[in-house]
């Protein structure tokens, strides 16, 4: 512990820091860690490329003893950028299994059901091939849109039950892809100051977020329900996996699959698609159950500002 706590005051903002002191983890705290849109998310700072991104993430995952990690896969990328299988291929090379994202990314709110499943099954190839008899039936929503209507909220769920899915919950995220495009545009202009407030905000941000998905958990449930964590698989996630997973660590949580989170009873929503279109994330709960929610944080602003 005191190993990591040298560490931690190495990367961590003072006001983290500040708060890992005063509340200290008093139980082990479970997370399922997730990555969305492999093999290409946002832009890349110079002289980096999409497989280097790879490297950092499956490093730290490794280092951090993280269990085999699920990356969602849009296939399209491969037609567009073909080396970019690379990627896939030194995910699996891994040990790391693959999920459907669907083929394009499309948002179901904003298109005919008929034509999201269609892309849905567009991807199914690719992961047939790269998976090898493994478990690809995972399912994450683009944009974690459901359907805007109950006919696409039903019809969904009816057609990734009879297609052997379940859907891959969200219970915790902090917006980390909104950091990957400042990262490149300060590392184009050289601006060390700039990447080190990225730094920090990220951090800080992620360190927020466990404070706000706790509060609902246990105002909600009386507990920490295993959560799931949403990534990216973009260039500044990688550049700050390692320091990321710390601060997990530090705040008390144990790395486990994405199973093992998804047989709490919370995510019955999302593994028995028999079961009638509701709430799954703590922040809908909280809505349906009249729960007022923590005071959040953004840096949303800062963000689109930076490096212009």
């Amino acid at each position: 512990m005191k190993t990591l706590l040298r560490s931690l005051r190495r990367i961590l903002p003072a006001a983290v820091l500040a708060a890992c002191a005063v509340v200290a983890p008093a139980q082990t705290r479970q997370i399922a860690i997730t990555f969305d849109d492999l093999p290409v998310h946002g832009p890349l700072p110079p002289g980096e490329t999409r497989l280097d991104v790879a490297h950092q993430v499956i490093a730290a995952l490794q280092k951090a003893q993280v269990p085999p990690t699920y990356g969602f896969v849009n296939a399209i990328h491969l037609e567009q950028q073909p080396e970019t299988i690379e990627v896939l291929k030194a995910w699996r090379a891994a040990g790391f299994p693959l999920g459907n994202h669907t083929w394009s990314h499309p948002n179901l709110n904003e298109i005919p059901l008929a034509e999201f499943e269609q892309n849905v099954a567009k991807d199914e190839p690719t992961l047939a091939s790269l998976m090898a008899g493994g478990d690809w039936h995972w399912f994450r929503f683009p944009f974690l849109a459901e359907g805007n209507t109950p006919e696409k909220q039903v019809g969904i769920r009816e057609y990734l039950a009879q297609h052997g899915y379940r859907v891959a919950g969200v219970t915790m995220s902090f917006a980390d892809y909104d950091w990957n495009e400042p990262y490149a545009r300060c590392s184009e202009k050289g601006d060390r100051k700039s990447i080190a407030w990225l730094e920090r905000s990220y951090l800080a941000a992620a360190d927020h977020s466990i404070h706000f998905d706790r509060t609902l958990s246990k105002e909600l449930y009386g507990r920490d329900i295993p959560y799931v964590l949403l990534m990216h698989i973009g260039a500044f996630d990688g550049h700050m996996l390692p320091r990321l997973l710390a601060l997990y660590q530090h705040r008390g949580f144990s790395f486990i699959p994405l199973a093992q989170a998804e047989a709490d009873p919370f995510y019955r929503i999302d593994t028995d698609l028999s079961s009638p279109p509701g709430p799954d994330m703590l922040e809908g709960v909280a809505d349906a159950k009249h729960v007022p929610l923590p005071q959040a944080e953004s840096f949303e602003a800062q963000l689109k500002a930076i490096c212009r």
